[in-house]
């Protein structure tokens, strides 16, 4: 300790006070890199948080003296993690954020009924259902802001046709894109909650004018395309998915590659079929008509007079013969109910017409003597179970033309490299923490060797030179004492007097400032012994 207090009582004005700003600028490293490790992770309570409501939810913070921290031109708000649930919730309670321009059913909450007309009714009413569905779409993770806008045709009287409502939706997504589920069930969504609102007359846009819905006609034909494209992509993933995952598990992990090319027919057919058979009689009705008739004829004088006419002419006087005649007739008539079935066919889109897949399966891979992986091709019956296997997994049928192509080639990418891959997967999700820590670290490694390992070699050269000094001031006096002894007694030879010299080079100018006040004593009291031991030394 006295070493290093010497020290710096020989050091210069410049020395010192680059020393000293050393020492600050390394205390206040030191102390930041304890604070930022140290201070809480921070989380955003809120984003797009419009500024009159950031104003007020920043005085919140002040007045519970939480710390805060405010980005994006003071639209997002920062909290510690472990306390954004408790303030989200006390927040909420005191109405913040209220979302800016968004309005809900909280129109009608403080609005004087009295005096207020229909029109005013009806469009709060259309303000406060469109406010609703945005909070209610607000709230799925792929959606940061959005507005909905609704029309609302007024049902006249005596009119025959009905205009539909319709709405649009323009949101702001979180991600770059949005998938067709999503996107279909918000149209639904939007649909279920305005009364005589259909799904396909929701228009649905982005903020970066990108159509994601297109209202109108439901059989919109750009509407069937995207739909039978994304089945037919849907269909291929799940085919090819199958090979691979059947094949990895006698081949290997990443040994397998398949594509698969589908042809699906999307025509919809319906067909009506009334088959009758003929076999399959049965009596509906029967009506029989039968009829008798007789008829008695006789064969009376032809001759025509007055007596033959009267009526009542004697029987007698009428000659002739009688004749007699029978008639019968019968009639039946059978109604049958013939059976008949009638067949309504409807032949639904996505049919597959045509498979065609290839299959890229990898080699197999022995050690050789040398310790290199050798490579050798799989044999002529394995690619043929392999192709086995393809067919039965895909469903193959010869009829429709279905085509399956196993080849075995050596892939560029080995094992070792996807393993390799894998293991630094890690380092690529955690990469900007780890450069700011090889930061933090290379900037204190570099403190500590050219700040702290200077300072703390030359405070131990220091204390050795010092200890080598007062080893040398020792020697000196115990030198001189036997000097000035020898002369006293006048005894002296040249081998003492060699045993007496001091190396002078390596006290470097530094000696004890009591060495030098010892020395001067005894200079003073006796001034010619000291004379004769100079003129030695100068001799020597």
């Amino acid at each position: 300790m006295n070493a290093i207090v010497q020290n710096f009582r020989e050091m210069n004005q410049m020395k010192i006070a680059a020393l000293i700003g050393a020492a600050f600028v390394m205390i206040g490293f030191f102390t930041f890199l304890a604070l930022r490790l140290s201070a809480p992770v921070m989380t955003p309570l809120f984003s797009n948080v419009p500024l009159a409501d950031g104003g007020r939810i920043v005085a919140e913070l002040d007045a519970k003296n939480i710390p805060y921290e405010l980005r994006a031109n003071g639209s997002q708000i920062l909290v510690p993690t472990d306390q954004v649930n408790r303030l989200r919730l006390e927040m909420a309670e005191m109405g913040l954020p209220s979302s800016g321009s968004i309005v809900g059913y909280e129109i009608f909450d403080n609005a004087d009924m009295l005096g207020t007309s229909n029109f005013v009714l009806n469009v709060n009413q259309i303000r406060a259902l469109e406010g609703e569905l945005a909070r209610t779409i607000k709230e799925m993770d792929i959606v940061d802001q959005v507005r909905v806008h609704l029309v609302m045709p007024k049902r006249e009287l005596f009119a025959r046709d009905n205009v539909e409502p319709s709405a649009s939706v323009a949101m702001r997504l979180r991600s770059s894109s949005i998938g067709k589920r999503e996107v279909a069930a918000i149209r639904h969504l939007v649909a279920t909650a305005v009364p005589g609102l259909k799904p396909h007359n929701v228009t649905i846009v982005d903020s970066r004018g990108q159509l994601l819905a297109k209202g109108g006609d439901e059989q919109d034909a750009s509407t069937m395309s995207d739909d039978a494209e994304d089945f037919r992509t849907a269909y291929e993933k799940k085919v090819r998915s199958t090979i691979e995952r059947l094949l990895e598990q006698s081949i290997g992990s990443g040994k397998v590659k398949a594509e698969v090319t589908a042809q699906i027919d999307f025509d919809r057919t319906v067909r009506n079929k009334e088959v009758y058979d003929p076999e399959g009689q049965v009596a509906r009705s029967v009506q029989s008509v039968s009829e008798n008739e007789r008829e008695n004829e006789s064969n009376k004088n032809q001759n025509v007079s007055v007596a033959n006419n009267l009526p009542n002419a004697n029987a007698s006087d009428v000659a002739g013969n009688t004749l007699q005649r029978d008639a019968n007739r019968a009639e039946e008539t059978t109604n049958y109910e013939i059976s008949k079935e009638v067949v309504n066919s409807v032949k639904e889109t996505g049919t597959v017409k045509r498979l065609s897949v290839a299959v890229l399966v990898d080699g197999i891979y022995a050690e050789g003597k040398d310790g290199a992986q050798q490579y050798s091709e799989r044999s002529a019956k394995e690619i043929e179970t392999l192709t086995n296997l393809v067919k039965s997994a895909i469903g193959f049928d010869a009829a429709r033309g279905d085509e399956v192509r196993v080849v075995n080639m050596r892939f560029a990418a080995t094992e070792e490299s996807l393993l390799e891959e894998d293991q630094l997967a890690w380092l690529k999700d955690d990469l900007t923490g780890i450069i700011q820590t090889l930061v933090l670290g290379g900037v204190a490694i570099l403190a500590i060797l050219l700040v702290i390992r200077p300072l703390v070699v030359r405070a131990l050269e220091n204390a050795a030179i010092a200890q080598e000094l007062e080893e040398e001031d020792q020697k000196l006096l115990a030198s001189s004492a036997a000097s000035l002894e020898r002369l006293t007694d006048q005894s002296a030879g040249d081998e003492e007097a060699d045993e007496d010299m001091i190396n002078i080079d390596r006290i470097q100018g530094k000696v004890r400032s009591s060495t030098y006040k010892k020395i001067n004593n005894l200079v003073e009291k006796h001034p010619e012994e000291t004379v004769q031991i100079l003129r030695q030394w100068l001799m020597g």
